[in-house]
């Protein structure tokens, strides 16, 4: 066994040895490459630039809840400083409503719904204050389900946030329309 004194000795060569043969190793490259182009005439960049377009990550990526929550909903206003007071579900999340759904007839199905995810409830909402109630309906889905709509809007949530309090929704323009909260008047806020 080496000495304790000699382990950074060996170290210190075995590091070299690799530096030394990486550089050998990248200048039998770089010469093979010099071959390759004066044999054919034609000078190529070592690495070709990338030109086929990059497929970016779903912006938001599709929510990762596949069964949506039905049952019991209820819809409060909150005050969101800049947005000033907007209607929000029982558990503080945003709300949206899309531009190209008709009044009570929902248009988002399929991808668009993985990222616009319909409020479902399995009856009439409840109210919280300023809310009008008699305004807090459901209607009925394609695929059977009843979506909440308030005055005639059906509601959506959206995948991209994260938390009760963020509305990183608003004024998007995604999948043919756009999409922006309703504000306590239940109007959507442009």
């Amino acid at each position: 066994m080496p000495s304790p004194r000699t382990l950074p000795t060996c170290a210190s060569i075995l590091m070299v040895s690799l530096m030394v043969l990486s550089g050998c190793a990248a200048l039998e490259n770089k010469e093979t490459h010099s071959t390759a182009t004066a044999e054919s005439g034609i000078q190529t960049p070592l690495a070709a630039p990338r030109t086929e377009p990059r497929t970016p990550a779903p912006n938001p990526p599709p929510s990762v809840e596949r069964k949506l929550p039905i049952g019991d909903v209820s819809l409060g206003i909150d005050n969101r400083g800049d947005l000033g007071q907007i209607i929000v579900d029982s558990t503080g999340r945003t709300l949206y409503v899309f531009s190209q759904d008709a009044p009570n007839e929902p248009t988002c199905y399929g991808e668009c719904a993985d990222t616009w995810l319909p409020l479902l409830a399995d009856a009439d909402p409840a109210g919280g204050v300023g809310i009008d109630v008699a305004s807090a309906r459901t209607v009925p889905r394609r695929d059977g389900r009843e979506q909440v709509t308030y005055r005639g809007h059906p509601l959506y949530r959206y995948a991209g946030d994260q938390t009760d309090r963020d509305a990183n929704g608003q004024g998007l323009d995604m999948f043919g329309g756009e999409w922006h909260v309703l504000t306590k008047f239940g109007e959507p806020l442009a």
